[in-house]
């Protein structure tokens, strides 16, 4: 269940590539804008908007590249920051909020392979709360961390079926429930996406149990040791 990294960086690593060099002066707090709406173009970008007095992008602007990446929005000291459009050019896209040209609060990522991520950016990675729309049909709702699920979550299925539960770097880790399209659900542990020593299945209407085992069914038991099953990898145990 590991997620592809489906970011495109190559626009974002250029808008800090045609920043002006530092100066000294460039080191303090810019006055409010007065220089004219012009147009720019350096290293094969094109830039249409506001500037400082100390001649760096800030304000409202669009920066356009050869290969026809296009940022939209607000630059602040010759840098994405606040709201803005990133529109690449495989018609994919980022609408969000930036800080220091990256991608960083809450904004929407539209992948060119159809995954559709809403939710929070960390210094440009997904992280925080958010869900993704994948383009198989699936969904995951929940934390995210380092660009990946992180954290508990849902991962809700196209076949119907739900895992409900806790993730580590994109993979199932810890306790969850994992509920079929009948109604039944299984408890268990999981380590890197695999199910480990063993776990309960109870039947829809929750009178029945049964024991598992590796994943495997290993006959009916009692529904108080299921739930003493249960609790055992609540705590970590199997």
């Amino acid at each position: 269940m590991n997620i592809d990294n489906d970011e495109d960086n190559s626009a974002i690593i250029a808008l800090a590539a045609t920043v002006e060099p530092s100066t000294e002066a460039n080191l303090l707090v810019p006055t409010a804008t007065t220089a004219p709406v012009q147009a720019h173009n350096r290293m094969d970008n094109s830039y249409s908007g506001n500037f400082n007095n100390y001649g760096e992008r800030h304000g409202e602007g669009m920066l356009t590249w050869k290969n026809g990446d296009k940022y939209t929005g607000s630059f602040w000291n010759g840098l994405p920051e606040g709201e803005g459009t990133l529109t690449f050019s495989d018609g994919s896209e980022y609408v969000g909020s930036w800080k220091d040209n990256k991608m960083h609060g809450k904004g929407t990522r539209r992948f060119p392979n159809g995954n559709v991520y809403t939710g929070s950016y960390q210094e440009g990675k997904r992280s925080g709360d958010g869900r993704c729309y994948y383009a198989n049909g699936d969904m995951y709702t929940g934390e995210w961390g380092n660009d990946q699920m992180n954290g508990f979550g849902r991962y809700y299925y196209s076949n119907g079926q739900c895992f409900e539960g806790f993730f580590l770097e994109g993979s199932r880790n810890g306790m969850g429930k994992y509920q079929l399209t009948d109604g039944r659900v299984d408890i268990y542990r999981y380590k890197n996406d695999n199910r480990v020593g063993q776990g309960a299945r109870w039947s829809a209407n929750r009178k029945k149990a049964w024991r598992l085992d590796n994943g495997k069914i290993k006959g009916r038991i009692s529904l108080q040791v299921a739930s003493e099953i249960a609790q055992r990898c609540q705590q970590g145990a199997s």
